[in-house]
């Protein structure tokens, strides 16, 4: 196994509507899809895709979406050896709207499964063999137990704060945690709305600076900036990337295979930052071509996108 995840696992019901409602408003639903998504799941089957043998560490429920999720993983090549079924479980599920622009709306019931991984279930010797660990913190205690046996052991820790740290918080991470984890990890990843909460600046680009100067990770801090492309900071040196402008029709997932394609291309490829940013742009592009958080399609795939779109 080349990289070890621990995150986020989940199923999505994702409806296509004519646009997002507003307050009191409605909209019609055209399609509806039930899809195995999470974000630690989505930026696993990204790897699995791209040729990385990848393996995922999660608590799940017994229910139907817990079953739907781990034979997916399955069938996508995704190693489910850690993955822990509880009894009478009710697995993360999302409900998601999107618009005909790709933007959407995700709603999230957590269920009862997912968050009560405990940091006693996890042991270093799953990360036996492995080069890279990635973790989106869902849960802290025990994505902090297996990134301190990283640190120890020379192991790269990625970890993509996806959540603002009120949200977070929320889900039973925090604040010490968190800073713990940022402190703990050798490429941090993150995006505006946290950069900007963890800082208190409105200017996000400003907050991504402030932020890399009080934690100095010592791979630096990759942020995505949505049509703004996406920055890595590493001292003093910014290294950016603009998107793909393709036809997007789902946006969900964007960042995951954003995340899946620079751990591919920097840790597993050995590429420098600029040509790793561009491959996860790459990555990112073609997954807003796709219905559903998952990408489809490979390393070639990406690089015939890249070469039209460039």
């Amino acid at each position: 196994m080349d990289v070890l995840g621990l995150g986020t696992a989940a199923m999505d019901i994702v409806m296509q509507c004519d646009s997002l409602p507003r307050e009191d408003g409605f909209s019609f639903i055209h399609t509806e899809q039930l899809l195995p998504g999470g974000s630690c799941a989505n930026v696993l089957v990204t790897l699995a895709n791209l040729g990385i043998s990848a393996g995922m560490i999660a608590a799940i429920g017994d229910d139907g979406y817990g079953i739907a999720f781990q034979a997916d993983l399955d069938q996508c090549g995704v190693d489910t050896q850690f993955l822990i079924q509880r009894s009478l479980g009710t697995t993360l599920h999302t409900f998601i709207t999107v618009e005909p622009t790709g933007s959407r709306a995700i709603f999230a019931n957590l269920g009862n499964s997912l968050l009560s991984l405990s940091a006693e279930e996890v042991y270093p010797a799953m990360t036996d063999g492995i080069k890279v660990f990635y973790t989106d913190m869902f849960p802290g205690k025990p994505a902090i137990k297996i990134a301190e046996h990283c640190k120890k052991s020379g192991i790269p820790v990625v970890f993509n704060l996806e959540c603002s740290p009120s949200f977070m918080k929320l889900c039973g991470v925090t604040s010490e945690e968190l800073n713990h984890m940022i402190g703990l990890c050798d490429l941090f990843m993150t995006g505006k709305e946290a950069l900007m909460e963890l800082t208190a600046l409105g200017d996000f680009q400003q907050a991504a600076r402030r932020l890399n100067e009080r934690h100095n990770p010592p791979l630096g801090m990759v942020t995505t900036w949505g049509e703004g492309g996406a920055v890595w900071l590493c001292g003093t040196e910014e290294i950016k990337a603009s998107i793909y402008k393709v036809p997007a029709i789902d946006t969900t997932g964007a960042g995951d295979a954003f995340a899946g394609g620079l751990i591919f291309s920097y840790f597993l490829q050995k590429a420098t930052p600029e040509i790793a940013l561009d491959f996860a742009s790459g990555c990112a592009a073609l997954k807003c071509t796709q219905l559903g958080p998952r990408l489809k399609g490979g390393e070639h795939s990406v690089r015939e996108l890249m070469a039209q779109y460039r």
